[in-house]
């Protein structure tokens, strides 16, 4: 069999070399398990390949150097030899390689915090820095110009940040910082708990510039609402005002209207024949009766505008329709009825005409008499006033017209539009 030594020197160069490489390899793989901290069983059988790999390098090195060796190595077996380690060698590094993926160790955690997208960084119980992230390296150079050492520095430049940096301290919110990119970032400090870790402190740095955008928005709709609400308040208490104020006008017609037709009713009763003395007599007393405590309901329709107005010899007549119970209908019934009580006491009339016509969602109201017409306009006193004041509380609009005759002109919203 064809010895080592019998080679050329070449040949054996390369086998030497070739061997060198296998040991490479096998020590690379050694190392390899011991990072990822293989059993004691891989440790023992990768020493024992690279201790024979060794000594059969030596030895080929010897006999290469024309050394006095008592082993004789078939060039057959050394290239075996040297190929099974390699090929050993590189399937361990690649299958360790797949299988150190979806394994944690200590090179894939140190990997994963520095790819956080928060900052991070751990001291010691002496404020030495142990542990920082790439985030928080970052912030420690734009702070200080440079990688971070301590602890105490790092929070000496967030209370105290360099002009040169461009950050920020928000004045409005504790522990915020905003950047020079507009960002904002929150620190906040922990002291560690454990066995193993007491005395560690921890410091992280978040961006949450969304929250804190967020934040500022609901604070200024708070102001709006805030606002509002003292609006609406103030317009809550002006509607009680407006309230008090209607049902207090409104008692105020009824009265001098009942209190118009009372006089009207009594003037008549003097003056006419005992026949008809007896139905006015039961008029005057049902409009005494509203101011005791047998009083009547007062409901405000036009039907029973033409009934009161009937009692006192004056006709109400109607030309359109009047939309029944909606607050144009109370309007129209509180104009007829002091155009009623006007023809009697002014125009001596005893026709009241009133003529309805809705367009465009406007209802065009015409009131006019038979009795004499008025030489100049007439005053408004304290029943129409309140009409007017009725009126354009809904909205609408009142007109008086003398010539050539008196008319009461009203343009009062539709339903649709009171409902808006």
């Amino acid at each position: 069999m064809t010895d080592f030594c019998t080679l050329s020197h070449s040949v054996q160069l390369a086998l030497i070399l070739f061997v060198f490489l296998s040991v490479l390899c096998s020590t690379a793989l050694f190392v390899y398990k011991l990072f990822y901290r293989r059993g004691i069983a891989h440790f023992l059988t990768e020493t024992v390949i690279i201790l024979i790999l060794l000594i059969m390098l030596t030895r080929l090195v010897e006999c290469n150097l024309n050394l006095p060796v008592n082993i004789h190595f078939p060039p057959a077996v050394i290239v075996m030899i040297a190929l099974f380690a390699l090929i050993r060698a590189a399937a361990g590094i690649f299958t360790g390689s797949k299988r150190g993926k979806k394994q944690l160790s200590l090179f894939s955690i140190k990997q994963a915090v520095d790819n956080l997208p928060i900052g991070l960084c751990f001291a010691d119980s002496f404020g030495r820095i142990v542990l920082c992230n790439c985030k928080m390296s970052d912030i420690g150079i734009m702070l200080l110009g440079s990688h971070p050492q301590t602890l105490n520095e790092l929070e000496s430049a967030l209370q105290n940040p360099p002009e040169t940096s461009g950050i920020e301290i928000l004045k409005d919110s504790d522990n915020l910082f905003r950047f020079p990119d507009s960002r904002v970032w929150r620190f906040d400090k922990y002291a560690l708990s454990g066995s193993e870790i007491k005395g560690y402190m921890q410091l992280s740095a978040q961006d949450v510039t969304d929250v804190y955008n967020e934040n500022i928005s609901l604070e200024r709709e708070n102001q709006k609402l805030t606002e509002v609400n003292k609006k609406l308040g103030k317009m809550y208490e002006c509607m009680e005002d407006t309230v008090r104020e209607k049902e207090s006008l409104d008692l105020k017609v009824y009265i001098h209207d009942t209190l118009g037709r009372s006089l009207i009713t009594i003037q008549d009763i003097i003056s006419s024949s005992s026949d008809s003395v007896e139905t006015k007599l039961e008029s005057l007393k049902e409009a005494v009766s509203y101011l005791s405590s047998n009083r009547s309901t007062f409901r405000n329709t036009f039907e029973e505008v033409q009934q009161k107005a009937a009692e006192m010899g004056v006709n109400v007549t109607l030309e359109g329709v009047i939309p029944a119970g909606t607050p144009a209908e109370n309007l129209i019934a509180a104009a007829a009825r002091e155009c009623v009580t006007n023809c009697i006491r002014h125009a001596k009339g005893n026709m009241v005409q009133v003529s309805v016509h809705e367009i465009s969602g406007i209802i065009k109201v015409v009131i006019t008499n038979n009795g004499k017409a008025p030489h100049d306009k007439p005053g408004e006193g304290s029943g129409l006033s309140s009409l007017r004041r009725s009126v354009e509380a809904s909205g609408g609009e009142m007109y008086i017209s003398h010539i050539p005759a008196f008319a009461l002109i009203l343009n009062i919203p539709g339903k649709e539009l009171f409902e808006l």
